[in-house]
């Protein structure tokens, strides 16, 4: 038996945004992508995208859900988010999808820029007797010949430079002289602590690895205007009795995925990130999850 969405989840942005935050794999199992999180809740102007990803391609990957049935207001902020982050997929997900809406995602496949594919996806929720609830994504609009669309060129991920973050993301020059120099600094500050930590450039972003692939710094140039500087820490930072080692510098928390940020619109500005380094440290120590505080 079909359910709606409130009997699993009381709230979609609270509740139901979160977990679907924790189980990309379901979605991405029914789009046919390796989804990747790179933020919840991410501000594209005065609006909030409730999830940007990327897949394993290095796509940009965006998420509006709503309960209930598609409406326009709804369409018309999915435009205004594939627009703000140059999204190359766009899923939309509803309880379910009204004709008009299905008919103007069709549209949009057939008519908008080639490279960027819509997806209309409606969330069931299961039941059968007394069992569990049981959510499923039912695929109801898909781009044209998906399993077609992606090109011989776009098979490996590509190996991103400084260069290519300015050719092919168009980043402004002065973004990219503040990031650079932050990576500058980072690589610096761990060397001279002689950590085993590594660079690794994805798309928009230059993040610090430990053993494991798991990142504890990272640069931000694409989602941020201006960069920003991150590290890895279990909890939000008040919970860990923590002061900023930036305070002149305007600092966010992403619980997703437990980085603690700090906006740097001039590299004058910015201080000796080695005490940022030193605030991740003791957290991210070994080649598995970070360490309990």
């Amino acid at each position: 038996m079909k359910v709606s969405a409130n009997a699993g989840w009381a709230h979609e942005a609270l509740e139901f945004t979160p977990w679907l935050a924790a189980n990309l794999d379901r979605l991405g199992e029914a789009v046919g992508m390796a989804l990747e999180l790179r933020a919840r809740e991410h501000p594209v102007g005065k609006y909030w995208l409730d999830l940007l990803l990327q897949d394993a391609q290095e796509r940009t990957v965006i998420v509006e859900n709503q309960f209930g049935q598609t409406d326009h207001d709804h369409l018309g902020k999915l435009l205004t988010y594939c627009a703000g982050t140059e999204a190359d997929v766009v899923i939309w997900i509803a309880e379910r999808l009204n004709e008009e809406h299905i008919a103007a995602l069709e549209w949009l496949n057939d008519s908008t820029v080639q490279g960027v594919g819509f997806f209309g996806v409606e969330l069931e929720l299961l039941r059968i007797g007394d069992s569990a609830l049981a959510p499923h994504f039912h695929v109801v609009v898909k781009p044209n010949e998906w399993v077609k669309s992606v090109r011989p060129a776009q098979a490996m991920p590509v190996e991103w430079t400084w260069e290519l973050y300015g050719q092919e993301l168009g980043l402004a020059q002065e973004r990219l002289a503040i990031g650079r120099a932050l990576v500058e600094r980072v690589t610096a500050a761990i060397d001279e602590r002689g950590l085993p930590w590594q660079p690794r450039f994805r798309k928009g972003y230059v993040a610090f690895q430990r053993a494991g692939g798991y990142n504890v710094v990272v640069v931000d140039l694409l989602w941020n205007k201006p960069p920003r500087l991150a590290i890895k820490i279990p909890a939000p930072p008040a919970q860990l009795g923590m002061a900023s080692p930036f305070p002149g510098l305007a600092e966010s928390w992403n619980e997703a995925e437990h980085e603690w940020g700090w906006t740097v619109s001039s590299i004058d500005g910015l201080l000796d990130v080695g005490d940022a380094i030193e605030i991740a440290l003791p957290y991210n120590s070994g080649s598995g999850p970070m360490d309990a505080p």
